[in-house]
């Protein structure tokens, strides 16, 4: 007999829970395991009923975005390793790019088909840290990085991913850089930054920015780091976008490392994203990898 905590987003994704609720709730029963539900009212609550209840079940399963997701495991994190409960996720939001990467089912009526034993299994997922905080899948500053938070929750249920678009386009007369000093395993980068992504993923914002599969491993204490010198002209600005959609990441604009640890200093404070939510303002902070840190549901390799 299995217990399970199921933790509900109600408002992610247009409040789409509402149609799969009793689908899910029957799965997460059968067979007489045992069930206890909490519903988020509020950012955080995913995160200390996580860290509440966790050593008293089997698993965590979460339904949300990939907000809702960076709580739960921020919450496991919170925990000492031996009492973490594995996760699954039913994802209800707006880009879900991390169950892109895992191989989740973005409609959740199949994805709840993950949460058979017999048609899954967990596999260790690495999570990083930005200064005290952890995130799944990425931690990015600069242009339009923040585009997932400053976007009312209003209208990403109304308009979806055209919200964050819009938002996006609302930056382009304010686009700025950042001078920075890296620090990394294997050497120093320092330059006039646009944006950069520290990652843990198959994919970041929205599918916009891919990598090669065959050079990315989600559990292999490594973090993927892109980092955008800013342009010298629209042009150049142009084809370093261009460069990055093609997976060119070998550029004069576009570095890729990776690292298992990674340090920034700026010459003035830079807010920062974890995994699309509000990640905080740093002039000096430390991105840190937990190699294996986590156990999560997927289908097939990661």
């Amino acid at each position: 007999m299995e217990k399970t905590l199921l933790i509900v987003n109600p408002v992610s994704g247009k409040g789409r829970v509402r149609s799969i609720l009793m689908d899910l709730i029957a799965a997460l029963c059968s067979g007489g395991n045992r069930l206890g539900v909490c519903v988020t009212e509020k950012r955080g609550d995913a995160a200390d009923f996580t860290e509440k209840y966790g050593p008293q079940v089997d698993r965590v399963v979460c339904t949300g975005g990939d907000g809702t997701l960076n709580e739960v495991i921020s919450g496991l994190m919170r925990l000492d390793l031996d009492l973490r409960p594995a996760i699954s996720y039913i994802p209800l939001g707006t880009t879900n790019d991390m169950a892109t990467s895992l191989s989740i089912p973005k409609d959740p009526k199949n994805a709840i088909t993950h949460l058979d034993p017999n048609l899954s299994e967990q596999r260790p997922l690495d999570v990083g840290q930005l200064g005290s905080d952890y995130f799944g899948y990425v931690a990015a500053f600069g242009a339009f990085t923040d585009v997932p938070f400053t976007t009312p929750q209003a209208a990403k249920n109304t308009w979806g991913y055209l919200a964050y678009l819009t938002e996006a386009l609302g930056q382009l007369t304010e686009i700025t850089a950042h001078h920075a000093r890296v620090w990394y395993d294997d050497g120093y980068f320092e330059g006039d930054l646009l944006f950069g992504f520290v990652t843990n993923s198959l994919t970041v914002a929205g599918g916009l920015v891919k990598f090669d599969e065959s050079n990315v491993r989600l559990d292999d204490g490594l973090f993927e780091v892109l980092l955008i010198r800013k342009p010298r002209n629209l042009a150049e600005l142009n084809n370093t976008l261009s460069n990055i959609l093609k997976r060119n990441f070998s550029t004069e604009n576009v570095t890729l490392l990776h690292t298992s640890r990674i340090g920034f200093e700026f010459d003035a404070p830079v807010q920062w994203t974890r995994d699309g939510e509000d990640g905080g303002i740093y002039r000096t902070v430390d991105v840190i990898n937990h190699p294996r840190a986590v156990k999560i549901t997927v289908r097939g390799s990661i």
